[in-house]
């Protein structure tokens, strides 16, 4: 599966047009219906960062690749700490399929790989029912729309949402602000 996603992830930066480029930027909050990871959950909001790379000359079709942190979950008994960490990396493909004023309502799919990370801190030494340091990875995909809108020549919002087909699935809110590198036309 790693080999399929980077041959693909390859094949799609190759396949770009060469005007391709980034040209909006937009960073936010994430949050997650939760995943139950070594006796413990993954922790909420995520702190999301997103590029935007236009794929048509009409500003339509988007490449966009995201990183994502989410807060830590911390459990902490008389008897042990538990710290669970949670990280996706994403490559959708966003549509909009309708845009009216300063409204856009998108449509994405793409990849997903998350990470899992676990730290187990013993503080007396008692049988944890098989509890220690874990961690995982998984790849998957990822369907979800959103509505973007204007909020000057520079900025936007976005308010998104998608679920994510992985051996972690599960679904995801963003609250984005964007920011443009160049001023744009007050419509289009």
């Amino acid at each position: 599966m790693k080999h399929i996603l980077t041959i693909a992830c390859v094949v799609l930066l190759c396949a770009l047009p060469s005007p391709a480029q980034v040209h909006r930027v937009g960073g936010g909050l994430s949050f997650s219906s939760g995943i139950d990871f070594n006796g413990g959950e993954t922790g909420n909001p995520g702190f999301i960062v997103k590029g935007w790379v236009g794929l048509d000359r009409r500003g339509a079709l988007h490449l966009v690749p995201s990183l994502t942190y989410f807060n830590r979950y911390k459990l902490e008994t008389g008897y042990f700490i538990l710290t669970n960490r949670m990280f996706h990396g994403d490559l959708d493909l966003q549509y909009a399929v309708f845009h009216e004023g300063t409204v856009k309502i998108i449509a994405m799919a793409g990849g997903n790989a998350t990470y899992l990370h676990s730290d187990f801190e013993p503080i007396i030494q008692i049988g944890h029912d098989g509890l220690s340091d874990e961690q995982d990875y998984s790849f998957g995909g990822n369907l979800g729309a959103g509505l973007e809108l204007r909020m000057a020549p520079r900025w936007d919002f976005i308010v998104s949402g998608k679920y994510m087909f992985s051996k972690y699935s599960q679904f995801i809110i963003s609250v984005q602000g964007v920011w443009y590198f160049k001023k744009r036309r007050l419509s289009r």
